[in-house]
């Protein structure tokens, strides 16, 4: 879903959903993917980056978490690699 999208579906302010997404991506739980229109500009859609999520609590009451990920093509590895380089800069 596009940013507008989400606020619709989740009613909530602008500024919420884009502090949610941060957290979310800085998390590796969504991925961006940005499409030039062809009128100019660009669309960048928002989808969920894992297949599931488990979080479990042993007997000592340690917390785990576990993220079962989609397989990645090695295009989509490399895409990945070059986005996180351009965060760093």
């Amino acid at each position: 879903m596009t940013a507008n999208e989400l606020i619709d579906a989740c009613d909530i302010p602008k500024s919420t959903l884009y502090r949610k997404l941060e957290l979310l991506s800085r998390a590796s739980l969504v991925r961006e993917q940005d499409t030039i229109n062809p009128g100019g500009g660009r669309t960048t859609r928002y989808e969920r980056d894992f297949d599931d999520v488990t979080i479990s609590m042993d007997d000592e009451d340690d917390l785990s978490v576990a993220v079962k990920r989609p397989p990645r093509s090695p295009d989509e590895r490399l895409e990945d690699i070059w986005s996180k380089m351009g965060d760093e800069l």
